[in-house]
């Protein structure tokens, strides 16, 4: 029997239906086999229910499994793929669990389409290789027909002329009909010279998770300022608070580099509720005393309170979450997007995930408003796919808040159409209603061709708060200067 091994960054869920599907080649279970009960492949895997009953959801959604009610699960008698008509469609994303839905919208799809049927092909890859990764293979002729990729990153594919315009493979999509269901920040983001790049799957925003049943127990309110984080923080750094909950940080997040965009992500809104920005008017504004103050407030989080490990540099886009999950930190700086890994992780299901887990916008500076990052995922198609109209029929079809609205709830996603919110409630949904109230209040990184060598930019400044006892101004100004000569334009001081 294959194991299980919770250091990989693979989801349980996942590593569980491998090994499941690696059963049924080998002979192992043959059609007709009933697998074991839910109750019996935890005891055998030393896992919650909860990844348990995704692998089969996910397998039972393939065809490779059947349900029979009230005689358990069984291995399926008939080839879950006997067409040999289907157009394949290549896929890169980063992201196994939306194997998941695109599985969901190959079978609906085929449903509806019994002359076009088509199959997905995806190849994951981690989200701090993907650009790069992305990049060499349309160097080498060997791009997908589609990617998820963030939404930040289209504009840059799109000038190196990687991208069809969506509009070249639908004539009816243009800015005005393609914004009417869209928030206007997921427009701008997926657009390069007024032409339509992207096309938006899910929507999401930067917050501060942090475990409710340990703060309502402490008698603490969760932090909303600067002030009554380091307050909160340092209330969890008593010994004997420690020693009650076991946990190893008061507070977690990826602070350099290693954590790659997720660094930019959580750490942004810091700079903008202080009144800082990267750019304004054409201009490079970064070098100014609201970064300043920011940073200095992030640098005395590690150096000065020390309720953040000084380890957080190397932490990557994934570490905080999973300490959060797993009991290791009382606060982690994180994204809605990690909810249901965060649910998966711990083994909470939704009720015990509710009452453990509460989660607000990204403390403010005092006296301030909170300025979350706001963020998403976008299909692209790529120019060497040889069937770009049928493929990008296919994604627009797998972005229909009707048709898959269901799956996302599931997934704990949002999509960027204010639309969806008629599909969430407080009471069936509280965390996905919370996100679509709060994403107009977010603010998105900047939408420019330069954004990836800006955004490394970013990473190392935010490492070197943490790692070198460089005065922040003499920080601050070099990446602003680094940031002009990447873009080409004037560095105001």
């Amino acid at each position: 029997m294959g194991k299980i091994d919770r250091a990989l960054p693979i989801p349980i869920y996942h590593q569980l239906k491998t090994l499941i599907q690696e059963q049924i080649e080998s002979g192992l279970w043959k059609p007709g086999d009933r697998l074991p009960t839910e109750d019996e492949l935890c005891r055998l895997y030393g896992i919650s229910r909860s990844p348990v009953r995704q692998a089969l959801k996910e397998l039972v959604y393939e065809g490779v499994l059947v349900r029979r009610p009230g005689a358990g699960t069984f291995v399926n008698e008939i080839s879950p793929r006997q067409a040999t008509s289907d157009t394949s469609i290549q896929l890169m994303c980063s992201d196994v669990r939306w194997s998941h839905l695109l599985e969901h919208v190959r079978r609906a799809w085929n449903a509806t389409h019994t002359r076009q049927p088509i199959s997905f092909q995806v190849e994951v890859v981690s989200h701090t290789r993907f650009y790069d990764l992305l990049s060499t293979v349309v160097g080498s002729g060997t791009a997908p027909d589609a990617a998820m990729v963030d939404c930040v990153w289209v504009a840059g594919l799109a000038r190196a002329g990687f991208l069809y315009p969506l509009e070249s493979l639908n004539s009816h999509w243009n800015h005005s009909t393609f914004g009417k269901d869209l928030y206007p920040a997921f427009v701008s983001a997926n657009s390069y010279q007024d032409r339509l790049y992207g096309l938006p799957v899910k929507a999401d925003i930067s917050l501060l998770w942090y475990r409710k049943d340990w703060l309502q127990r402490e008698g603490l309110l969760p932090p909303r300022d600067w002030d009554e984080l380091v307050e909160v923080a340092r209330h969890f750094l008593q010994p004997q608070v420690q020693e009650r909950y076991g946990y190893a940080y008061p507070l977690v997040f990826p602070g350099g580099m290693a954590g790659g965009e997720a660094t930019v992500y959580m750490l942004m809104p810091f700079i903008w509720s202080a009144g800082g920005e990267v750019f304004e008017r054409g201009e490079v504004v970064l070098d100014s005393t609201a970064t300043h103050r920011a940073l200095r407030f992030l640098r005395d989080l590690v150096v000065t309170h020390r309720v953040a490990p000084a380890d957080v540099v190397r932490y990557r886009e994934d570490t905080a979450f999973r300490l959060f999950a797993g009991g290791k930190a009382v606060m982690a700086l994180g994204g809605s997007y990690e909810a249901d890994l965060i649910r998966e992780i711990s083994g909470w299901e939704d009720g015990e995930f509710q009452e453990r887990v509460g989660y607000v916008l990204p403390p403010a500076v005092p006296g301030g408003q909170p300025a979350p990052t706001v963020g998403g995922t976008s299909y692209v198609v790529l120019r060497q796919s040889p069937r770009p109209q049928q493929v990008m029929e296919v994604l627009r079809f797998a972005t229909d808040p009707a048709r898959i609205g269901e799956y996302y709830r599931e997934m704990l996603q949002i999509l960027p159409n204010p639309s969806f919110n008629r599909l969430v409630s407080p009471d069936g949904a509280p965390l996905l209603a919370w996100v679509s109230e709060m994403i107009p209040l977010g603010r998105a990184r900047p939408s420019i061709p330069e954004y990836v060598k800006v955004s490394r930019q970013l990473q190392a400044m935010f490492e070197r708060t943490f790692s070198d006892p460089m005065p922040i101004e003499a920080l601050v100004h070099r990446t602003a200067e680094f940031i002009s000569v990447i873009c080409e334009v004037p560095c105001r001081m």
